[in-house]
């Protein structure tokens, strides 16, 4: 997954009216920055390749992550444990 892809898939979710708010801005920034982090670590720990569709993926299990405090059933470790990493990110916002 290349930076430019991730900018351009938060930049799609974020281009709703009504959300280009500092807080917003804030949380975007995190997820980011977490992902890219994450995304480096994958490839150099073991050389596994996060995609944009895993990000798609954890973007769609974060609100009702957020909203029942419960994670979804899953086996897939590396998109569990980005949504792991997004939680604890954002537990500020909470």
């Amino acid at each position: 997954m290349e930076d430019k892809d991730l900018y351009k898939l938060f930049l799609g979710v974020a281009e709703y009216p009504g959300q280009n708010t500092e807080d917003t801005r804030k949380v975007f920034s995190i997820l980011v920055r977490s992902t890219l982090r994450y995304r480096d670590h994958m490839l150099k720990a073991n050389g596994t390749v996060v995609t944009v569709e895993d990000v798609r993926m954890v973007l769609e299990w974060l609100v009702p992550s957020l909203s029942s405090g419960r994670l979804p059933a899953t086996d897939n470790r590396l998109r569990l444990d980005l949504l792991k990493i997004w939680l604890d990110e954002l537990k500020p916002f909470r």
